[in-house]
């Protein structure tokens, strides 16, 4: 097996992927594996997400798969990165099981799995017990919150006075505008007098280059409808029982990417989800974007009626 460094060699795993209905993005690490000039099998890698594995129809059953997925394991490990996580199809999610990794999830076209040894109900359990969540009616929202913005801030106070604890979950993926320790802090800081209110975060369960990468590309491709589903299963699955949530809410959306997101949600959450309208500011929706925008602008008398004072000053002293 081949590590592609080469534009070209690139460009031939692309050729063979878009074979098998996939589509090559930039990784870390790309591998392929030829018979002769032709290749036949290919994975890669992006952070610690395996994925893009494909071997050619008339290849299968030869113990290529298990033997390119030990390669690239023990590549890994050399790197010193021991969690790992798959993003592929169903198709191959017995090569992956039979490699040790668990399932998440499944919907008709995403498998998503992970390394055995620190599995996502352990990980959802002890941030519940780190945090003390014990309260029988509890409520939440999941925010990138980039930045914080009174819209976040009406949404969390109009649904946390219908429930004993309002959990809100800050997208801990890092590919943001703002960092996720910005973000989680000034949404910390937002709420601190909201005194049923818990800013904790997502995990990387929850849109995150595992679960959701389309997401952070922003762009209204075919996927997004996928990642959507498989995320809220995740949601329903693992985090409504260990937390005991009863309902979550969204806000109003018209990011086109971000909507779909949300549809994707209701058809999975149904009655456990819940839409609230979306506050304006001078008849316009009030949303991160038109705050990232004015704050590129250094328009800050105008960003004064969009966000808390707590996210003004931080604008101000951003670099």
């Amino acid at each position: 097996m081949k590590l592609a460094l080469l534009s070209e060699e690139k460009e031939r795993i692309k050729t063979f992927l878009e074979k098998l209905g996939l589509k090559y993005q930039d990784q870390d690490y790309s591998f392929y594996l030829e018979d002769g000039a032709q290749i036949i099998g290919t994975v890669s890698v992006k952070g610690n997400i395996i994925c893009l594995f494909g071997i050619d129809p008339d290849y299968r059953g030869k113990n290529l798969a298990g033997m390119m997925l030990s390669e690239l394991i023990n590549f890994l490990y050399e790197k010193k990165i021991y969690y790992l996580q798959v993003y592929t199809k169903p198709e191959n999610l017995e090569i992956f099981k039979g490699l040790g990794f668990s399932e998440i999830i499944s919907t008709d076209k995403v498998s998503l799995l992970e390394s055995s040894h620190r599995p996502i109900r352990r990980v959802l359990n002890e941030l519940k017990q780190e945090y003390n969540i014990v309260e029988e009616d509890i409520g939440s929202a999941v925010l990138n919150a980039n930045p914080f913005t009174y819209g976040h801030l009406f949404l969390i106070k109009e649904a946390a006075k219908r429930h004993q604890r309002f959990l809100v979950f800050v997208l801990e993926e890092d590919c943001s505008f703002f960092s996720f320790q910005d973000r989680i802090r000034l949404v910390k800081e937002g709420t601190k007098d909201l005194a049923n209110v818990t800013v904790l975060p997502s995990t990387t369960y929850l849109v995150s280059k595992l679960t959701f990468p389309t997401y952070f590309l922003k762009e209204d491709v075919d996927e997004v409808k996928e990642q959507a589903l498989a995320d809220a299963h995740i949601f329903k699955n693992y985090f409504l029982p260990i937390f005991g949530i009863k309902k979550r809410y969204l806000g109003t959306e018209e990011d086109p990417v971000t909507n779909k997101y949300n549809q994707a949600l209701g058809e999975v959450l149904k009655d456990r989800l819940e839409i609230i309208e979306r506050i304006r500011s001078d008849e316009i929706p009030v949303s991160a974007s038109l705050v990232r925008k004015l704050f590129l602008e250094k328009d800050y008398s105008a960003l004064e009626k969009l966000v808390p004072k707590t996210t003004l000053e931080f604008l101000k002293n951003h670099e």
